[in-house]
């Protein structure tokens, strides 16, 4: 499954077989914010930190009823940084494996499971490996979680044959991708600096290894599910024509990280209106790729 000497999958398999069926878990968004202020303080609340804000509180309940999770469930989650949503899981009973190229990341996970850490609490296992090269064996994992991380690897056609690779047949993948139907000549405009290198791709000036890219159906066809042999079961976008076009990507960007309520109304409020009526092209599509029985 993991190379030998890494213990985090001791006792997977007999994990997987004794784990009794439960209730499926859910995570609101009010939950998430609980949850964040249990992880960071109540300070969050007016200013966030690990950019925990509209997106996420978008993408971590949609993302976990996606999974269909029940306590005792094992989930690899590939380039989390300091994102809390592993910590999220695991405080709902779920086992993860956080793998995380940046090192100073995985020991802040590490910190931060030891910190916050309950009687009760799934296992919590970050671990500094490159998700182009998974140090784990074929088809071990029924769960995969990449929440706004794949966007930022070059190598992305890489990442994409690992997780069919690790991904249990009949396994689900969860995935939160940038989107767009045409070609796209900016991002951020006039409001922070990210430099156009190839076609839907961007780098950040003056921020070393800030790359990130946007995605058509084309290229989520190509780069993540045939690799995988999975089929489409679920997707939905987020960041339309209110939430990005007048929010994100303009100068309100400033108030992002302030006062986390306020995002949680537009979540609640005004992004599922928006996905029922605005044609828009959504910013993010958040999917759900079920892997395919030989």
């Amino acid at each position: 499954m993991i190379h030998s000497g890494t213990s985090p999958v001791r006792g997977f398999a007999q994990a997987i077989v004794s784990s009794k069926q439960q209730r499926h878990i859910r995570l609101s968004g009010l939950r998430c914010i609980a949850n964040e202020v249990a992880l960071n303080g109540w300070r969050m609340l007016w200013y966030t930190v690990n950019d925990f804000s509209l997106w996420r509180l978008i993408e971590y309940p949609w993302a976990t009823r996606a999974l269909q999770l029940k306590p005792g469930d094992w989930v690899l989650d590939i380039g989390s940084g300091t994102s809390t949503y592993p910590h999220m899981l695991a405080r709902e009973g779920v086992h993860v494996v956080v793998v995380e190229l940046d090192r100073q990341r995985v020991f802040w996970q590490q910190r931060k499971r030891q910190a916050t850490a309950r009687a009760g609490d799934g296992q919590l296992w970050p671990l500094v490996a490159d998700a182009t090269q998974l140090p784990i064996r074929d088809a071990v994992f029924p769960r995969i979680s990449a929440i706004s991380s794949l966007e930022h690897i070059p190598q992305d056609e890489l990442v994409g044959r690992e997780i069919g690779r690790v991904l249990t047949p009949g396994g689900i993948a969860v995935l939160t991708l940038p989107y767009t139907t045409q070609e796209r000549t900016a991002f951020f405009a006039d409001i922070k600096p990210f430099r156009r290198v190839a076609p839907n791709t961007f780098v950040q000036e003056g921020k070393a290894g800030s790359f990130f890219r946007f995605y058509t159906w084309a290229d989520i066809y190509r780069v993540y599910l045939e690799p995988a042999q999975a089929t489409l079961t679920a997707w939905c976008g987020f960041g339309r024509r209110v939430l990005n076009g007048m929010y994100h990507e303009t100068k309100r960007n400033r108030y992002w990280r302030r006062f986390i309520l306020k995002d949680w109304l537009l979540a609640t409020v005004v992004h599922p209106l928006e996905e029922r009526f605005d044609p828009s092209d959504p910013l993010y599509v958040m999917l759900a790729l079920v892997k395919r029985h030989p």
